[in-house]
């Protein structure tokens, strides 16, 4: 069954919306624009480990659309299990006194991401304590907590389901000394790829936003092993070439007011006129 919405803005329906790694960078960009966009009566559920910028980004996402509810959730998603993701959701669930019937929409934003660490090469990562933690923060989780939210929301309780998996030029792109990071991102990649053909109906996109000047640049420019790719990135920023986490948010929301693109399709940020 093709998706039923496409072509009408995802903006337009009374929404629950849960975004990952929101206390800070482009997902706590993500929040404010999208939180301002959603109809009166929406839910805005921000995730991430960090409590303090989880109410931060609150606080600025509730500024402009007081008539769309904010909450958030701190939690380790390297750290947990599935009844855990499940006991969080349905605690947010049941505070609101909400069900997936309350709703037009469902969507899930997984931004949550790590570099992890680029000082090493393929053959230099021998701790299986470390290569097992980032995989569990960067793609079990995902996995995980994408089947628990879209579970809470049936396909039938609510009109329409979204999926954005925020992805990278390195899901298609091998950089030197990023291994476990291109391996995590083309996992993610292939794996919404996947879901979007054995599930037409959820409108499914995965998005590279480009360059952004965040924390996790700062890490690329100071950690990356290769010299050459270290140099790029720090050319990169000294020359103003890095985008802001506001023009990316701001291609985001534009493709999917669109919402015309292909399901499931991989765009970046410079294919977006």
């Amino acid at each position: 069954m093709a998706s039923i919405m496409k072509g009408s803005s995802i903006f337009e329906l009374q929404t629950f919306c849960l975004i990952t790694g929101a206390s800070r960078g482009l997902g706590r960009t993500i929040a404010i624009r999208f939180a301002e966009r959603f109809p009166a009566g929406s839910v805005v559920v921000l995730m991430a480990r960090n409590a303090k910028g989880l109410d931060q980004t609150k606080s600025a996402s509730e500024v402009n659309n007081p008539a769309v509810r904010v909450r958030t959730v701190a939690v380790d998603l390297g750290a947990v299990d599935e009844d855990t993701l499940r006991q969080n959701l349905g605690k947010v669930v049941k505070e609101l006194g909400v069900s997936a019937g309350d709703f037009q929409q469902a969507c899930i934003v997984h931004n949550a991401a790590t570099l992890g660490d680029v000082s090493k090469n393929v053959t230099q990562h021998v701790s299986t304590t470390d290569i097992r933690k980032y995989w569990d923060v960067n793609l079990t989780s995902v996995v995980a907590l994408n089947s628990v939210f879209l579970d809470l929301f049936p396909q039938g309780k609510v009109q329409q389901r979204v999926v954005i998996n925020i992805s990278s030029i390195c899901a298609i792109q091998p950089f030197r000394s990023w291994s476990l990071y291109c391996a995590g991102k083309a996992a993610r990649s292939m794996l919404f790829r996947t879901m979007a053909l054995e599930e037409p109906s959820i409108r499914t996109l995965n998005y590279s936003p480009g360059p952004i000047d965040t924390n996790m640049q700062l890490q690329a420019r100071t950690e990356t092993a290769d010299p050459e790719l270290k140099t790029l990135f720090y050319d990169m920023h000294e020359n103003g070439r890095l985008l802001s986490t506001e023009e990316s948010a701001s291609k985001l929301t534009s493709l999917l007011e669109a919402n015309s693109f292909e399901n499931g399709a991989d765009i970046d940020y410079y294919d977006i006129k």
